[in-house]
């Protein structure tokens, strides 16, 4: 946005004033000290998330730290400024936005309207920001700060920040010209280590100015037209009915969904050019965010979207294997001498369940007849970890797996046994900490009684079995 222009008026001659005060001290000709203040109650924690044509972050929250840097010269009483006045304005600006969801109102992809009830005062509407395809979320007014600026990044927040602590309402302005100071830093942090700074000449403000201009903006963000889309289907797709309020925020934190059809996911993921991880974490981050921005910006959560998409990734491994056979290798012996019974008991297995992304975990028991052909004793877990790391229902699993056993080995009889605990059965709905049994035959001579009666015995769990139980 443009800024004003410099200061006319009273505010220039104390500008003037302060440089000859300044040489009038002894201070050298280009000679310049500097002040810095960022204490730990300079902080203000706040949800935000990035748009722009095309793109749209999760909304997720950050605990911000403020910092303010001034140059300029040394003063008759030894001082460059006071301490107190940079503290007090960036501790007010800091207060005035914690806690709460910043709205960029500059934007040219978002529409943010507040509405007001009849009676209500200012301060208990309701915000409306809206995008793509009638999408929107609505924020009670008093959980948002609207400002004036293009982005919430923190590149952006330092230089409104900038004008905020120079703005008319906070007097800091003329103290610091008084004073000899040139230049003004502001620094927003999200993180230790991560942030940006704005920095500028301080005789370029002037609080009337800078009102001025913030009048501008809002008046060129009222004038412009309807933006273009940012949202995605994607980033908003629920199984609730529409206008669906979100659990955990007092009922005023509300998500409509898109009604128009969503692309493909693989052709989503094409064109948006991100790795899979990158899309898996932002949308932990996005789930995150529906319990509440306080809630999601906590700091012990600013990682646990990636270590989530990372655990995910893991607990999928097994499609990234085009032909789950080749995880056993050159594991196939012939052993003509091998005719008789086989059984490998409590292999463990960890797998997800794909109707609520929850584990269920367990052991597997495996026993054959070979004809002449064994498998060694370490490929039965990879093989089994090939089919169970991926979105699975329990049953298929067992049958996918004792598949594979009998087209890699083609025993004359194959049982596969296992059992095993839900995360979906002990951690929702009914809360019930039971095991499942699945058992499938396969061979030519699987239903010859002997054959049967060995193979079925060799896979047969005691009574007292529990082992699966515990493992979850």
């Amino acid at each position: 946005p443009n800024r004003p222009t410099p200061p006319s008026g009273p505010l220039a001659a104390i500008a003037a004033a302060s440089s000859a005060g300044a040489m009038a001290a002894g201070a050298a000709p280009g000679e310049e000290r500097e002040v810095a203040v960022a204490l730990d109650d300079m902080k203000f924690s706040a949800a935000h998330f990035v748009a722009f044509r095309g793109f749209r972050e999760p909304l997720h929250g950050h605990n911000y730290t403020v910092g303010i840097r001034a140059g300029g010269s040394l003063q008759d009483d030894g001082y460059l400024a006071d301490f107190g006045d940079l503290k007090k304005v960036a501790r007010a600006a800091c207060r005035e936005l914690n806690h709460r969801t910043l709205i960029p109102t500059m934007s040219d992809v978002l529409h943010v309207e507040v509405r007001h009830p009849e009676g209500a005062k200012n301060g208990q509407g309701q915000v409306t920001i809206s995008c793509e395809g009638g999408a929107s979320m609505s924020i009670p007014e008093a959980d948002c700060a609207l400002i004036p600026i293009i982005h919430t990044t923190a590149e952006e927040l330092s230089e409104h920040l900038w004008w905020e602590v120079l703005s008319e309402r906070r007097g800091l302005g003329p103290l610091l010209l008084r004073r000899g100071i040139r230049w003004l830093e502001v620094s927003v942090s999200e993180r230790p280590g991560q942030g940006a700074v704005y920095r500028n000449a301080l005789s370029l403000t002037a609080a009337s100015a800078a009102e001025k201009a913030s009048a501008e903006r809002s008046s060129r963000r009222r004038a412009r037209p309807l933006p273009r889309p940012c949202f995605s289907r994607e980033d908003l797709d629920f199984d609730e009915p529409a206008d669906a309020t979100v659990p955990g925020l007092g009922g005023g934190f509300v998500i409509r969904q898109n009604p128009s059809p969503a692309p493909p996911p693989s052709t989503a993921l094409a064109n948006s050019g991100k790795s899979r991880m990158d899309v898996a974490e932002a949308a932990f981050r996005l789930l995150l965010s529906t319990l509440g921005p306080e809630e999601s910006s906590r700091p012990a959560l600013e990682r646990t979207p990636y270590r989530a998409a990372k655990a995910f990734h893991e607990m999928t491994v097994g499609l990234t294997v085009e032909d789950p056979l080749t995880a056993v290798g050159q594991g196939i012996f012939d052993v003509q001498e091998a005719q008789d019974l086989v059984a490998v008991r409590d292999v463990p297995f960890n797998s997800m369940c794909e109707h609520h992304l929850l584990p269920f975990s367990g052991i597997a028991h495996i026993a054959y007849f070979p004809q002449g052909k064994v498998l060694g004793l370490s490929k039965f877990p990879r093989l089994l970890n090939v089919y169970a790391r991926r979105l699975q229902l329990q049953e298929r699993l067992t049958s996918q797996y004792a598949d594979a056993l009998q087209n890699l080995l083609s025993p004359r009889a194959l049982a596969v046994a296992l059992e095993a605990t839900h995360g979906c059965m002990c951690h929702r709905g009914v809360g019930v900490s039971s095991s499942t049994r699945t058992l499938a035959l396969r061979g030519p001579d699987r239903d010859e009684r002997q054959f049967r009666a060995a193979v079925v015995d060799g896979v047969s769990f005691p009574a007292s079995a529990v082992g699966a139980r515990a493992r979850l």
